[in-house]
């Protein structure tokens, strides 16, 4: 097993030295409210978050982010934002990154909601931005879930059926504790730690090169509105929202949905970035609907993908050509990624693909309220309950509240959902509940499988 013990580490090292430095180029253009700003100068000397969370931002627009992200120190934001060079429309800027339209509907960002949420923060944390980052009991179970992981796959590439069966669990309980923090800027108040812990996404979850700029830039700012966030259109055919087009007369989409959520992160880790590394559209659009930000190299991509390969390829030749099982070999090979496939779409789907995240709020022109009511929190409501499924759902089991107020940590939310529910509550927008993770699963394929009825034949298809 030598020989797979030296391939892992010349992996290690190859990966190491391609991300540390990542490309530099100017200017580097943002627009907020309407602006375009050069933020080169602040983003390599000033910025909390580390240029490379910057660097994701480039030709964009960041105005929700930027808003809500500086609930803490939003006075010290506005000053330095007031400070940066103005620019012009950058030629090749893509504002929205996904849009299946030009402009999304203009809403409410600094509205009272808002106001008395960031008041409850400030309550919690002072205005010191690093009072919200990870607890000492989250960075324990860091380390406790980095020593289970790491053994896990140490057993993998030696042949271990009992660490493969195990290995997406401790392997989630690791990237819920690290990388989904880390890419908010909510892990650590030093950016080299938030940027370095995002990669334990890889090689199973998700490519942090892909996945930021939809997370972030795509999802966070436009939650299931359906022409900017492309989170509902992964699983196409399958209709996520009520105005996808649902056109089979035969055959229910959400069986699509069902097949490919066992294969997500394969999707996520593997797919998605080679499509940018060799050019080609995502499959039912005519572009690439997933690119990876220009200020990330191909070889950098490359590298960032072949942990991914590796684990895909290394139990075929170890165990199918050199030992010849193959039994043994696929198991290595594939049940990794589906194992992290189910536990990835149901963590995360849970979250919005609900019918009750496309009902309208009664504060339907506040950005605020708007992202509660498009979320969905499950085990909300006993607090010891509450406080063991945080651990282990990264927070995503309070969404409507991550999603309010993102750059508290997860392990600090808990404490706060019940007056942040009394807040939202007050304003019109309760937070939308299920009892637990089986029954928001259950709510979710009940609205998959109606939202996707087939059309019936003879019958016009309509955005519903």
């Amino acid at each position: 097993m030598r020989l797979g013990y030296t391939i892992a580490a010349l992996v290690a090292l190859q990966t190491t030295t391609a991300l540390l430095s990542p490309a530099k180029k100017q200017p580097l253009p943002l627009r907020i409210d309407g602006q375009w700003y050069d933020a080169r100068n602040y983003a390599e000397t000033r910025h909390a978050g580390g240029r490379w969370l910057v660097e994701y931002s480039r030709g964009k627009d960041v105005t929700f982010l930027f808003k809500s992200i500086h609930s803490l120190n939003e006075e010290k934001a506005k000053s330095a934002l007031s400070k940066l060079p103005k620019l012009n429309e950058p030629p090749d800027a893509r504002p929205y990154g996904f849009s299946l339209s030009e402009e999304p509907e203009e809403v409410e960002v600094d509205s009272p909601l808002r106001k008395e949420l960031r008041a409850l923060v400030r309550r919690r944390f002072g205005t010191d931005p690093d009072a919200a980052k990870a607890t000492r009991g989250q960075w324990c179970r860091i380390a406790l879930f980095s020593v289970l992981t790491g053994s896990a796959w140490l057993q993998w590439l030696q042949g271990s059926v009992l660490a493969t069966l195990v290995l997406p669990f401790t392997a989630w309980l690791l990237v819920a504790h690290t990388a989904h923090d880390a890419t908010h800027g909510s892990l650590s108040k030093h950016p080299w730690v938030n940027y370095w812990l995002q990669f334990t996404a890889h090689p199973l979850f998700f490519n942090v090169f892909v996945w930021i700029p939809q997370h972030l830039h795509s999802h966070h700012q436009f939650t299931n509105e359906h022409d900017f966030d492309v989170d509902l259109h992964h699983f196409s055919p399958a209709a996520l929202s009520p105005e996808s087009q649902v056109t089979s007369s035969e055959f229910n989409g959400a069986w699509t949905f069902c097949w490919k959520g066992c294969l997500t992160t394969l999707g996520t880790s593997l797919l998605q970035p080679l499509r940018t590394l060799l050019d080609k559209n995502t499959p039912n659009f005519a572009v690439n609907i997933t690119p990876v930000p220009d200020d990330v190299s191909k070889k950098q991509l490359w590298l960032s993908v072949f942990p991914t390969i590796f684990c895909l390829v290394y139990p075929l030749l170890a165990f199918g050509l050199g030992r010849g099982d193959w039994g043994l070999a696929v198991l290595e090979s594939l049940y990794p990624f589906v194992g992290a496939s189910i536990i990835w779409t149901a963590m995360t789907q849970t979250s919005h693909v609900q019918d009750d995240c496309h009902q309208p709020n009664a504060e339907g022109d506040c950005w605020t309220a708007r992202q509660i009511a498009h979320s969905y929190d499950y085990s909300v409501h006993d607090p010891r309950e509450r406080e063991v499924v945080t651990m282990l759902t990264a927070g995503l089991n309070m969404q409507s509240m991550h999603h309010a107020i993102p750059t508290v940590a997860q392990s600090r939310l808990a404490e706060m959902y019940e007056e942040y529910s009394e807040i939202a509550t007050r304003h019109g927008a309760a937070p939308r509940t299920s009892r637990n993770i089986l029954t928001a699963s259950g709510e979710l394929l009940d609205y998959l499988f109606e939202n996707n009825a087939p059309v019936k034949a003879g019958a016009v298809p309509i955005s519903r």
